[in-house]
């Protein structure tokens, strides 16, 4: 098995965020803040919303993008990836979705295009 490195940056409640993990591709990961390596749900527990993003960013392809998933487990928002190998980072999106307890930020990635 083989890791995909993927990070996505936020912009919530006006402050930037980054968010990483090394997925095993073809396994549903969770990423995590990279200050404080907790989740998006730990980290705005009391709630916020994120305004802006810009990214995502992954070494292999994830067919569903970066999720974000209420505290149902529904999809609340699903964030593009950019592979950096075939194309430049974007540049900075608007999002306006609400976070907060039990949310979590995830990515499902498979093996490189070939």
């Amino acid at each position: 098995m083989t890791n995909s490195h993927t990070s996505i940056e936020l912009q919530v409640n006006g402050k930037p965020y980054l968010f990483l993990v090394d997925a095993v591709d073809g396994t549903q990961t969770q990423l995590v803040n990279l200050v404080s390596s907790r989740s998006i749900g730990d980290t705005f527990s009391t709630g916020a919303t994120i305004t802006h993003a810009r990214g995502s960013y992954c070494e292999n392809y994830a067919p569903l993008g970066v999720l974000l998933l209420n505290e149902q487990g529904n999809v609340a928002y699903s964030f593009p990836v950019t592979q950096l190998e075939k194309q430049n980072a974007g540049g900075v999106y608007p999002v306006n979705v609400q976070v907060g307890l039990n949310y979590q930020l995830v990515v499902t990635t498979s093996a490189s295009l070939a």
